[in-house]
């Protein structure tokens, strides 16, 4: 009994010793500053948001009822010839640092041949020259420049080694809007990188072409509205409303891009490369669809007016060797 008590008696001194000695032995807590202003920007300001986002949802759900039926949707087909294939396909990446003194550009691309699952052959790998830039504002936009220029050439490099079948670059076809060179903010040295890589760029699109040879730009990341804008929703994101629509295996019927800045910018250089008429419109004619390839939001493919016909067949590859897609098919 006695050994019983004594080990009792330390355990109901613990509460009132906690209570009592840890606040002096604690970091006192430190007072917020301007309460109010940090109440206003989390209490208030996440109030205002779900709010926004609720109605947001509301008006995505609203418009899928009334465009059904507006955008055309088809089905990948589930053939393994296809996917036996030889593809080229190709990546880059861009990761520089900003110091005090200047920004270091660091970038690179990678391309590879497969067969089926296979890759067949060891891949090519380009990396950017070394250099700095110690005034050039748009160091970032620079720095993917060129970093896109350099997949154009890494892919071409591959298609010429591999003779493939069909070509897959994870990204967009044409250089992307936000690089353009601006009036009065990009150097002579920008400009002149600008002007690279878009002839570098239509050298790829154009051998293609010549070849007969299929190539799709793969954009996993899209924060486009081309479609919702037609479809009179032009502040929602095409992803958000397709997502919603397209089920695993689907793709929309492709469309047409506009005619912006930026293919007027490619019309102008092919004309200083000699590339005019048809045979110009025919690589810079670019279509776009979006493809449910796997359990996250539609991917966008985007391909030359050439390859129209045989975007089912790349968009079967890409599907049918995503994780989700194989296991269709294994399971086929």
């Amino acid at each position: 009994m006695n050994g019983e008590h004594s080990e009792e008696e330390p355990r109901k001194m613990l509460p009132p010793f906690r209570g009592r000695f840890l606040p002096l032995l604690s970091e006192p807590e430190q007072e917020t500053l301007h309460p109010d202003l940090y109440s206003s920007l989390v209490d208030g300001g996440t109030d205002a948001i779900l709010q926004q986002l609720k109605e947001y949802n509301t008006l995505r759900k609203n418009l899928l009822k009334d465009l059904r039926g507006k955008i055309t949707i088809k089905s990948f087909p589930e053939r393994e010839e296809t996917v036996n294939s030889r593809v080229v396909a190709s990546d880059a990446g861009n990761n520089g640092a900003d110091f005090r003194s200047a920004f270091i550009p660091l970038y690179a691309s990678v391309a590879i041949a497969t067969e089926g699952w296979m890759i067949i052959d060891e891949p090519i790998f380009k990396a950017g020259e070394p250099q700095i830039w110690p005034d050039e504002p748009r160091s970032r936009d620079r720095e993917s420049l060129l970093a896109t220029k350099l997949q154009f050439e890494t892919t071409l490099e591959a298609i010429e080694r591999w003779r493939p079948k069909y070509v897959i670059m994870d990204g967009s076809l044409l250089i992307n809007f936000w690089l353009l060179p601006a009036i009065f903010s990009s150097t002579e040295d920008y400009e002149k990188d600008f002007n690279s890589a878009v002839t570098q760029s239509i050298r790829l699109l154009y051998s293609c072409y010549e070849m007969d040879l299929p190539i799709v730009g793969f954009i996993k990341r899209t924060r486009m509205n081309d479609v919702c804008a037609r479809l009179g929703a032009p502040k929602m994101r095409d992803t958000v409303l397709l997502d919603m629509m397209l089920s695993l295996g689907e793709y929309t019927a492709p469309i047409a891009l506009t005619n912006g800045p930026i293919v007027k910018a490619y019309k102008r250089r092919c004309l200083d490369l000699g590339i005019t008429g048809s045979d110009a419109e025919r690589i810079l004619n670019i279509h776009f669809s979006y493809a449910k390839t796997g359990l996250t939001t539609p991917f966008r493919l985007e391909v030359p007016e050439y390859s129209l016909d045989r975007l089912e067949e790349i968009g079967t590859i890409v599907f049918l060797t995503s994780e989700e897609g194989g296991s269709i098919l294994r399971g086929s």
